[in-house]
Order: structure tokens, then sequence, then C-alpha cells
């Protein structure tokens, strides 16, 4: 029995040992803007359609992701014939997002992968931009709440606003009509105490 609650023993103290720290802890407090856009050109023939789809969206204060994808499928049976796309990196300061949610994306490089039903691979690199405007009213969405995960209680806070936009968008010098997209700018807040 000696033998068993020695292990047992240790477990637990370095177990307290650990959670002290996190218990002694001061609260989490962060606060900060996101941005995000994405559009949609379509284009047409008798027998397939492409759609090209282009998204922008922050993952941190100083990581912007810019991703592209081209899909083409038949009009007749929608099963898809090709698939290709990618993203890049680059600084939030590529995308700006006004207050009449007019939106520019400079020139930003992605690496493109092309896929079939059997494989995907690496088919070198595109650039792409894009300049829209607002076409519909702008919307405002709020969210807040409080959780636990048993040991911290975290509570969050956002507000967004939106509109629905269209412009155009150049992929390595060819200029797309984008028919739909939507532009956001949202603030939030989270902290937690454990």
């Amino acid at each position: 029995m000696r033998r068993l609650l020695l292990p047992i023993t240790l477990a637990s103290m370095l177990v307290l040992a650990v959670a002290a720290p996190v218990a002694a802890a001061p609260p989490l407090k962060e606060s900060g803007t996101q941005t995000q856009f994405f559009s949609v050109s379509s284009e047409c023939s008798a027998r397939t359609c492409t759609d090209t789809i282009l998204d922008a969206f922050m993952i941190d204060s100083e990581t912007l992701i810019v991703c592209v994808e081209r899909i083409t499928y038949s009009t007749r049976t929608g099963q898809i014939r090709s698939q290709a796309g990618g993203c890049g990196e680059t600084s939030p300061a590529a995308l700006t997002i006004t207050s009449s949610f007019e939106v520019t994306l400079d020139e930003t490089t992605v690496s493109v992968f092309q896929c079939n039903q059997r494989e995907c691979r690496e088919t070198g690199t595109l650039t792409v931009s894009a300049h829209d405007f607002a076409v519909g009213p702008v919307f405002t969405s709020s969210d807040r709440g409080t959780f636990s995960d048993g040991t911290c209680t975290y509570r969050y806070r956002s507000t967004t606003e939106g509109a629905e936009v269209a412009g155009t968008m150049t992929i390595d010098g060819v200029v797309y009509e984008q028919q739909y997209g939507q532009a956001s700018i949202g603030t939030f807040s989270v902290s937690a105490r454990c």
C-alpha cells in the first residue's frame, strides 16, 4: 500500500504546483478590431460555369489571410470539372474598408494548388487585388455572453457592421466582375478570470 500512496501523493503535489500559478494568474483581457471581405465572380457558358471566390480575413493583429478559389462545374449536372485555389499571408494594412464600405485589397501573392478527383498539386503563384463599393444597406449585429470551462470563466462581447458589396477583382492582370460580396468591420473584447 505504501508503494501506491507515494506515486499518488507525488502526482497530487505536482498537479497542485502546476495549478497554483494558474489560480494566481491575473485576469486576461484582450480587445481588437477585425476586418473581413469576400466576393464571388461567376462566368457561365452553355456547358460550364466558373466561380471565382476571393476571401480576405484577419487571423490576428499582424496577419491577413487572402484566399482565392476557382471552381468549374457542369451547368447540367453540377459536377465539378476542375478546382484550383490557395492562400497567402500579408499585413492587415493591405485590406482597407472605409465607414461607407468602400473596399480596397492591395495586390497580394497567393500560392495556388490545382486539384482533380485524384490529386492536388502546386501550380505556382498568382497576384490578386480588388476594389468594391457598398450596394446594400449597412447592417449591424452584436453578441455577448459568458461561458466556463470548469477552471476559468470567460466573458466576450462583439459588434459588427457590414454591407453587401460589388466591384472588380484582378487576378494576374485579368479583371473579373464581382456579382456578390460582403465586407465587415468588427470590434471584440474578451476577458477571463481563473
